[in-house]
This record gives C-alpha cells, sequence and structure tokens, in this order.
C-alpha cells in the first residue's frame, strides 16, 4: 500500500508520561494488530518517572523512543509528527487497546476517501459501554443545553455537543470533530493545515485540529472498520477540570469573534454555577460533594479570567496569531 519505497504507510505516534504498564500494553495491541501495512513506531516520553521510556526499549528495538520536557500533550505529538515519515500519522494515547478489526482496515478505508484528512473508529470504555467519540463544535446554543443537561432530555439530545445515538455509531459517518485518543491523520492534510497548536496544553487540541482541517475542505469521518477500548480516566476532577476549562475557553477565542466566545465562556458558566449550586446543597451531606465544590469553583474561576490554569502551554505551533484580549492576564 506503500505510496513509494521505503515510505511506511502508517507513522504510530504515542505520547507517554508515567503509566508505564498501560503503555507497554497500549504498544503490544497496536503492534499485534497491524496488519498487511508497514507502520513506524514513535514515542514521545514526556519526562516519566516510573521508567516508562527504558521500559519500552528494553522490549521493542525498532520503537523510537524521544525524551522531551514535558510541554503537553500537543506538543508532544508534534514531535512525533515531526519525526513522521509514514502516508498517515496516528496520534494514539497511550490508554488504548484494540478491540477488533486492523490498522490495516483503516488505512485500506482511508485509501478509497482521498477526500478525508481526519478519521476515528469506534471507542468503548473499560467497561465495553460506547464512548461519545463524535461531536459537534461548540456553539452558545450547544454549550447552554449541556449545561442545562440536554443529555437527560430525549427531545433536546442534539443540543449539545455529544453526539449520542448510539446507531449512528454503527456506520460511517462525518462528525464535526472526533476525540482525540485515537487520531488518524492523512500526512497530505497535515502538511497543509500544520501540527496541534501547542498552547492547548491539554484538551481541545484535537477541536482545534478538526476545526482547521475543516476550513482548510478536508472531511472529518468516523470510520467503525476498527473498534479500540480506550481506559479513559476522569477529567470531572482537581487540576483537570480547571485545565478543561481553560482549553475550551482558549477554543471558543480562537475560532469565534468576540461576542461569540463571550457567549460560549457564559454558557459554560451557566453549568459551572449549576453544579456548584448542587455540590453546595449536598456538601453537609457527602464528603465527595465538597470535593467537588471546590473543583467546580476553581474550573469556573479559571473560565471567568479570575485565577490562572493549572498549566500553561507555549506559543502556537501552527502559524496562527495568539488568542486575544480576553485570554491574557489570568489567561482563563
Amino acid at each position: 500500500m506503500s505510496a513509494g519505497a521505503g515510505v511506511p504507510d502508517l507513522s504510530v505516534v504515542v505520547v507517554t508520561h508515567d503509566g508505564r504498564e498501560m503503555a507497554l500494553r497500549t504498544l503490544r495491541s497496536a503492534r499485534a494488530s497491524l496488519g498487511d501495512v508497514g507502520a513506524e513506531w514513535i514515542v514521545v516520553d514526556s519526562a516519566s518517572a516510573d521508567g516508562t521510556p527504558e521500559a519500552i526499549e528494553a522490549e521493542f528495538a525498532d520503537v523510537e523512543v524521544l525524551r522531551r520536557p514535558n510541554r503537553g500533550f500537543a506538543a508532544g505529538n508534534n514531535a512525533g509528527i515531526e519525526r513522521a515519515s509514514g502516508r498517515y500519522v496516528l496520534l494514539l494515547n497511550p490508554d488504548v487497546e484494540v478491540r477488533e478489526g486492523t490498522l490495516g482496515d483503516l488505512v485500506r478505508a482511508l485509501d478509497s476517501r482521498p477526500d478525508v484528512g481526519i478519521a476515528s473508529v469506534v471507542q468503548v470504555g473499560s467497561d465495553g459501554a460506547l464512548q461519545y467519540s463524535m461531536r459537534r463544535f461548540p456553539s452558545p446554543l450547544r454549550d447552554l443545553g449541556e449545561s442545562l443537561f440536554a443529555a437527560r432530555w430525549p427531545v433536546a439530545r442534539r443540543l449539545q455537543e455529544l453526539e449520542t445515538r448510539g446507531e449512528v455509531y454503527e456506520r460511517e459517518h462525518s462528525p464535526d470533530w472526533v476525540v482525540g485518543a485515537f487520531l488518524c491523520v492523512r500526512a497530505e492534510a497535515l502538511a497543509k493545515i500544520g501540527p496541534l497548536d501547542e498552547r492547548f496544553f491539554l484538551y481541545s487540541e484535537e477541536i482545534d485540529l478538526c476545526k482547521r482541517a475543516r476550513d482548510a475542505g478536508w472531511d472529518v469521518r468516523h470510520l467503525p472498520v476498527l473498534s479500540v477500548v480506550h481506559h479513559a480516566g476522569r477529567r470531572d476532577g482537581g487540576d483537570l477540570m480547571a485545565q478543561l476549562a481553560h482549553s475550551r475557553t482558549l477554543y471558543a477565542h480562537k475560532h469565534n469573534g468576540p461576542l461569540r466566545a463571550r457567549a460560549i465562556r457564559a454558557a459554560l458558566a451557566v453549568g459551572y454555577l449549576l453544579r456548584i449550586g448542587l455540590s453546595a446543597v449536598m456538601a453537609p451531606l457527602w464528603p465527595g460533594a465538597r470535593r467537588r465544590l471546590r473543583d467546580e469553583s476553581r474550573a469556573l474561576a479559571v473560565l471567568v479570567g479570575r485565577a490562572e490554569p493549572p498549566l500553561r502551554a507555549g506559543p502556537a505551533a501552527d502559524g496562527r496569531a495568539a488568542d486575544p484580549a480576553p485570554a491574557q492576564g489570568a489567561r482563563r
């Protein structure tokens, strides 16, 4: 399938930061499910302290391990993208295992769809339940719908970013964007739209990449030729909640005018305020509610610019201007 001699079909890029055993499982699974395509393997280790890069080098002699400081998930992937030479680049989370199908199936599907710049596949959780990996782009109305628990109201389920119709995941579909735990990008598309924006230290980097791909005329596609298990950790607590608030606001200001960006932030704030209120009511009865109250309050403070994000990334890597004034100062 290679485009030319010595050109691999697929460059698999895995960014690690500790989590040695899960990273090894991810690599074993992907390699066992390669199928009949040629691949190169690149691991970018972001300052692991548990021997992750050494363990990978000891087990896989053909995996290139790059040791880099921890500058964020986007920056780590970009280091791998820079070394990649394949026709497609698979950005693979270090907590993903192939469940059914082969990477060769995915390459063949993409070869027959030259308009597709970014693709993902069926994702399930550790319990086997479908993960909603297809999403709609953020908007004031959708984010307000999510803040008002639209997922719980059948008539309003489309008034949110998540695609929650299970039957849609059984067929090929072109959503606005797909979750970045398993993201296969055509090298030609990357050459035109640029790498991930490194200002997104964690979260929303895949929304931004999909938006730039669509703006450049590439399709984003869900291809159910392969299914994977994503052993995802929670992102709704501690620093991760505040980091998500920062990344969502950064995205809003990058891709929207000032008024629309502020409307998105206001819609997100409604959700934080409602959850803060519920947590305050539950706090006297449930110790976990006090922790949730603290986390939601910090995330809201980051969202409205009254607190710094837990993690700060560098300048844009895609050549675009930095986010405007509302994202400066406290930087959400």
